[in-house]
């Protein structure tokens, strides 16, 4: 919620009430509090007015201290003039939470903690003054004013101990829209950020960082998986012919491509420049048959840019699993022990092979699936 949107609710809410007492004063002849009245009421209304042509407030503690003076002078005022019993006294304190939120969601730091500290100690101070001196009056401090009958003191507790009710409650309810609101950007900010922490800007794809924890979690469960590397066919011609931005808009339509044949237990990863790496959960036969969808798609992609229509086509590498004892008997790794191997090593070994058979593919005329 806006400081705007804060600040008009407590100038009208307050102006409804002094309103409200407005209207109690003159029933009841207070002709000096009615004249106070007044003053407040055109208060607030001139708040909200000015925070609304203004499109918000400035120095927003000046306002908050400008309202919570004019409470608590009211209320000591009321206090003196008709006695304690009407709770009056209930305001400067009602007040205390209302203007720490204000100043909790407005103000820097510093600001708030100082001016928690003055209010609350003002509030202290005064209301025991109040007390003490409405007491040693014997009730209520002799200004001539009329004095209220039974009757008229109920209807002015009961008003007041609704307006402090529902001012505490207002606010509370306002305190947790806010936090909740505060939490949900929280939350998308976060989200944001690990999103930008394992996915590739330019294409969406996941980088080699969330490849790898993915792997890392695949292993533990055993499953059997499909792995395939594919790299753009002539990027670089692609790049000094039309330019990279036209590069960019083919990495992410290929990109587009793959995600969309692939499933939500699987992972489509930007390995490195025009290069991409994809793992298919399911049997072998399933995997080279989405990944020839694949293929086939992209190599119908037309995409235009500047007026220019671009094809391209894509060459692929692929093993699955089970072919994790052959990759690294084929690696460099001195170990020919599977077991003794970590599985970081044996998919990195399986990664190589697929590496291989896709250069079998660049060496043999581009635009297929090595899969042997």
């Amino acid at each position: 919620m806006s400081s705007r949107l804060t600040f008009k609710l407590i100038c009208f809410f307050a102006a409804i009430m002094h309103l409200t007492f407005l209207v109690l004063f003159f029933k009841f002849k207070l002709t000096l509090l009615a004249c106070v009245n007044i003053f407040s009421v055109c208060f607030y209304i001139t708040g909200g007015i000015i925070s609304q042509v203004r499109k918000g407030v400035k120095n927003s503690l000046a306002w908050i201290g400008t309202i919570f003076s004019e409470i608590v002078l009211h209320a000591v005022l009321c206090t003196l003039i008709e006695g304690v019993d009407t709770f009056f006294i209930l305001y400067p304190i009602v007040s205390l939470p209302v203007c720490a939120y204000y100043l909790f969601f407005y103000c820097d730091r510093k600001t708030f903690k100082r001016s928690v500290i003055i209010f609350v100690s003002v509030t202290f101070v005064i209301t025991a003054a109040m007390v003490f001196t409405v007491e040693f009056f014997g009730g209520t401090v002799p200004t001539g004013a009329a004095v209220l009958s039974r009757r008229e003191k109920t209807i002015m507790r009961s008003v007041n101990i609704f307006f402090a009710a529902l001012t505490l409650y207002g606010f509370t309810l306002m305190f947790y829209l806010e936090m909740t609101n505060l939490m949900d950007k929280l939350r998308q900010s976060t989200d944001k950020l690990q999103y930008t922490a394992t996915h590739d800007a330019l294409t969406g794809l996941t980088n080699r960082r969330s490849f790898w924890e993915y792997f890392d979690a695949l292993c533990l469960n055993g499953a059997h998986y499909n792995v395939a590397m594919g790299d753009l066919d002539s990027f670089k011609k692609i790049n000094d012919t039309y330019g990279h931005g036209c590069g960019d808009l083919v990495l992410k339509s290929v990109s587009d491509i793959i995600v969309s044949n692939t499933e939500e237990n699987e992972i489509a990863c930007r390995w490195g420049g025009e290069e991409m790496v994809v793992v298919f959960m399911g049997d072998r036969d399933d995997a080279l048959r989405r990944l020839e969808k694949i293929r086939t798609q992209i190599e119908e992609l037309s995409l235009n840019y500047e007026g220019l229509i671009v094809r391209v086509t894509m060459t692929f590498g692929f093993a699955d699993s089970g072919e994790i004892a052959r990759a690294v008997a084929e690696s460099n790794i001195e170990k020919s022990d599977l077991e003794a191997l970590s599985k970081r090593m044996c998919v990195e070994s399986l990664i190589a092979m697929v590496d291989k058979r896709l250069y079998i593919g660049k060496g043999n005329g581009k635009n297929v699936v090595v899969s042997k």
